[in-house]
């Protein structure tokens, strides 16, 4: 049973995670042969030629380690900014340029290379490995086999894998390497063999010694074998001794077991197992398959019939990560075949076979999908720009429905949109270009993804391209019809700026109003605050006189009182010591003296002051009964 372990998942867009194939390269999987190809540039290549005389610069070089280049077997030859272009003598090996990805953190791509060629040219650049230069050692050690400690020369001896194995006449001990097989996997790392080990001192002619961690396999002339355990020393006489490789397996490895009997068993690391020619066919170590989360590989198994004469049966299961995925003997992955860009000029075009890989990703994904030559109702040809945002949710469904998901996605949208496109001419179209965002238009697309286990998201309308010809005259008009809208905008705002200039002289004239109006408001509010100020003040002032007049007055009345008092005291005075008060009054104070007589009964007498004032002779009129004189 043969493996194919391929290690990159299913993306749909170039650099996006999977490694999209063109047509070569897919013939070149399905078949062994290679498709030598000249005259392109090196990154479009599949193989090199004449790589004995290419030089190739250290900061190339550089890029890839040298431990590496000796373990991959690969050489640097380009480097355009993104992509490392390296030599190497399995181009078609997957998983070795997804190792190289990972481990170099960017995109490289391998092509073909003779292994004449290109193994002298790596030990030219990088140097001889550790292993080649053991090797080497060993050669030259087996030519001139000579063992210093016991002066005994060590004969190489005959493949004991071989039926008729010749032994020497005479029986000398002596050691071999038995020749370690290779398990044939057509996509997946090889087999590494250990390192040579360095001939062992402590070897006589009568005992051989098996080191501490080491095993021997030993042959008896009978034919028998054993194998030793070191460590020990054995009598080496009339034996065979044979060192038996040593195979590892880490954390996420495993190992494939191949028996004589036509078994087959799978070891998960971390394990030890030592090559048992008696019983085992060939030991092989292999890298478990990284499943991160949100991906999962499609597994086969087939089981023999248990019951005499029935058939074998194959059955199915889904292997989801985070995980390591070993596979366990009689299982296989499912490798698809979906249609994909290959880049270029055209690079959103999808062809058949274009991606193949085993992971599946359970992520929402997207894709750029153009439909070319769709004719509108008046036969204009144009080109409609989608992007599909996707979603795979059964797996189990999608297996029993469909081969190519991708295909049947890009013929259900291309059949949407051409229905939709041939309902209306070129200028209707332009104006219902809303509805292809309208994922309610892609009937048939969502319909196909639901059959076939996915889940169809959004669709999005990035444009449309249309003839050169076509394409000039609706330039054109875009430009007329552009020119013309720039002109009414210009003039729409020549028209607004007047109105605005208008309308700010309006709002300035009845601001300038209200101004004015405030002004004159607040002026006769000014003149009213002073006239009501003035007129408290002259109230206050004529309240001061009236008040300050009466105080003088009542203090004037209250001298005049107090005179009147002293006056009148003064004249009673002078009326007791006999004074004739009327005499004392008038004497010497008079201008004139009116004397009246009359009886007791009281006369009366009425002068007129005004009339005295105004009498020429400044004498008084009276009025009544004028006494005698």
């Amino acid at each position: 049973m043969q493996y194919t372990l391929l290690r990159q998942r299913g993306a749909l867009q170039e650099g996006v995670g999977g490694t999209l194939w063109d047509e070569e390269s897919v013939a070149n999987y399905l078949a062994p042969e290679r498709v030598l190809l000249s005259g392109k540039p090196l990154g479009e290549r599949d193989q090199v030629a004449d790589l004995s005389r290419r030089r190739i610069p250290q900061e190339l070089l550089d890029f890839l380690p040298a431990e590496l280049a000796h373990e991959h077997k690969v050489l640097p030859l380009e480097f355009n900014g993104e992509r490392l272009i390296l030599a190497a003598t399995d181009p078609e090996n997957i998983a070795k340029a997804d190792s190289l990805r990972f481990r170099l953190a960017r995109d490289v791509r391998l092509i073909g290379a003779p292994p004449e060629e290109l193994l002298p040219l790596i030990n030219r650049c990088y140097g001889q490995s550790e292993t080649e230069s053991v090797d080497s050692m060993l050669q030259e050690f087996t030519a001139t086999a000579l063992d210093l400690g016991e002066s005994e020369a060590v004969e190489p001896r005959p493949n004991l894998r071989a039926g008729n194995a010749v032994r020497s006449a005479r029986p000398m001990p002596g050691r071999e390497r038995l020749p370690s097989v290779d398990v044939n996997w057509s996509a997946g790392p090889k087999s590494r063999r250990s390192v040579p080990r360095l001939p062992k001192r402590g070897h006589g002619m009568f005992f051989y010694t098996v080191s501490e961690g080491e095993r021997v396999l030993v042959t008896y002339l009978d034919g028998r074998r054993e194998i030793i355990v070191g460590p020990q020393r054995v009598w080496a006489a009339f034996k065979t001794f044979a060192d038996l490789d040593r195979h590892v397996a880490h954390p996420g490895e495993f190992l494939i077991v191949r028996f004589r009997d036509g078994r087959q068993e799978h070891v998960a690391g971390p394990s030890e197992l030592w090559s048992d020619p008696r019983v085992h066919e060939s030991i092989a170590k292999h890298e478990c398959l990284q499943l991160a989360s949100k991906e999962a590989v499609v597994v086969y198994r087939q089981e023999e019939g248990t019951a005499a004469g029935t058939s074998s049966t194959t059955t199915r299961r889904i292997v989801y990560g985070p995980t390591l995925f070993a596979p366990q003997p009689g299982e296989w992955l499912h490798t698809f075949s979906w249609h994909a860009s290959k880049g270029g000029s055209r690079g959103v075009e999808k062809v058949p076979n274009a991606l193949i890989f085993q992971k599946l990703w359970l992520m929402p994904d997207q894709m750029y999908h153009d439909v070319y030559d769709v004719r509108t109702a008046d036969s204009a040809v144009i080109t409609i720009k989608l992007m599909i945002f996707f979603e795979l949710v059964d797996i189990n469904r999608m297996l029993d429905n469909t081969h190519d998901p991708i295909g049947d996605f890009v013929n259900a949208a291309t059949a949407d949109v051409v229905e939709l496109v041939g309902k209306h001419d070129f200028e209707s179209f332009k104006q219902n270009t809303d509805k292809l965002n309208d994922i309610a238009t892609y009937k048939q697309l969502t319909g196909r993804a639901a059959q076939s286990g996915y889940r169809i998201n959004n669709v999005v309308y990035r444009g449309y391209g249309a003839a050169p010809s076509l394409q000039q005259m609706h330039d054109q008009a875009i430009e007329a019809r552009t020119k013309l809208q720039l002109e009414r905008e210009t003039e729409q705002q020549s028209q607004r700026l007047e109105d605005f200039k208008l309308e700010s002289q309006l709002a300035r004239a009845g601001k300038r109003r209200g101004e004015q109006t405030e002004e004159t408001r607040h002026a006769i509010e000014l003149g009213r605050e002073k006239a009501e100020a003035q007129l408290r003040i002259r109230q206050e002032h004529e309240e001061f006189e009236r008040t300050l007049h009466l105080s003088r007055a009542r203090v004037q009345e209250e001298i005049d009182r107090l005179l009147h008092a002293e006056q009148q005291a003064h004249f009673h005075a002078l009326g007791a010591l006999g004074v004739n008060l009327t005499e004392y009054l008038t004497q010497g104070r008079a201008d004139r003296v009116i004397e009246l007589r009359g009886s007791a009964a009281g006369t009366h007498v009425h002068l007129e002051r005004d009339t005295l004032a105004d009498s020429p002779n400044g004498e008084p009129k009276s009025t009544g009964n004028r006494p005698n004189t």
